[in-house]
């Protein structure tokens, strides 16, 4: 076994842990959370340990990965579903799977000494401060990848959305928020927050067809109370989307200082 310091083993995977939650987090659209993020790649560094341990059986390592990869998803994000759960697991290992192969291809040009493997850890033989430099490239390599295939984030737009719900018709302004990541519980669908007045003459007039969507924000959370439309059209961008799935939360607190009425999540403009 090479000599292995702690110090480096740790800060160097804390800072590629953190590059590679926030490509995740890019990637899948997320609410990110710079301190939530800084959480997870301590947690991913602390395990990371491991490597310091005699081997272990094969099946064991796998199993501490994948547990691994699903508490730092959770402790990275708020996912409120269990689809987009599955989503970001998969997106960390592909980011994860682009990420070692960067690293890989950087080791073979190099010439460097060697690679150690224990414990399903992986130790390239590289200065920490080229594993650090390579990791803030890596990650620009994953957005560019990112935008060639669509997947960039939508700029700051207003939009405007019109809403039908029986006889009822509401148009108010929205403002796609990037950290709007909110989806119906049960359906998965994603969630139009908007100001009461906006939708107040669409609003149910009793519990019956509304459904609770739980919110969390940096001063706490709770639950709003949401419908479903019985159309919705988005103009934005010079483009009309009309979403098969959606709902309307309703917020008892105003959104903005009366420039927009609502929150749009990003996933109604795909």
């Amino acid at each position: 076994m090479p000599v292995v310091y702690i110090d480096v083993l740790l800060g160097v995977n804390l800072f590629v842990n953190y590059f590679l939650l926030l490509a995740v987090g890019r990637f899948l659209h997320l609410a990110v959370r710079r301190l939530r993020l800084l959480a997870g790649a301590a947690v991913g560094a602390v395990f990371s340990l491991s490597i310091l341990l005699p081997p272990l059986p094969a099946v064991l390592p796998l199993l501490f990965r994948l547990a691994l990869s699903l508490l730092l998803i959770l402790i990275s994000f708020p996912i409120p579903t269990g689809k987009r759960l599955v989503q970001a697991v998969l997106a960390f290992y592909l980011v994860s799977f682009a990420f070692a192969g960067f690293f890989l291809a950087l080791w073979l040009l190099t010439s460097a000494e060697g690679i150690f493997v224990r414990n399903s850890i992986v130790y390239f033989d590289l200065s920490p401060l080229v594993f650090l430099l390579s990791s803030v490239l890596a990650y620009a390599v994953v957005r560019l990848l990112q935008r060639i295939t669509g997947r960039e984030e939508p700029p700051a737009l207003t939009c405007r959305v019109e809403v039908r719900r029986g006889s009822a018709r509401a148009v108010f302004t929205a403002r796609v928020d990037t950290g709007n990541s909110l989806t119906e519980p049960f359906s998965g669908a994603p969630v139009i927050v908007a100001e009461k007045g906006a939708v107040a003459g669409l609003r149910p007039s009793t519990a019956e067809g509304c459904r609770l969507v739980p919110f969390h924000t940096v001063s706490g959370g709770g639950l709003l109370r949401a419908f479903r439309p019985d159309s919705l059209v988005i103009s934005c961008g010079g483009r009309a989307f009309q979403p098969a799935e959606a709902y309307i939360a309703v917020s008892e607190q105003p959104l903005s200082a009366g420039e927009f009425s609502a929150l749009l999540n990003p996933a109604l403009l795909e």
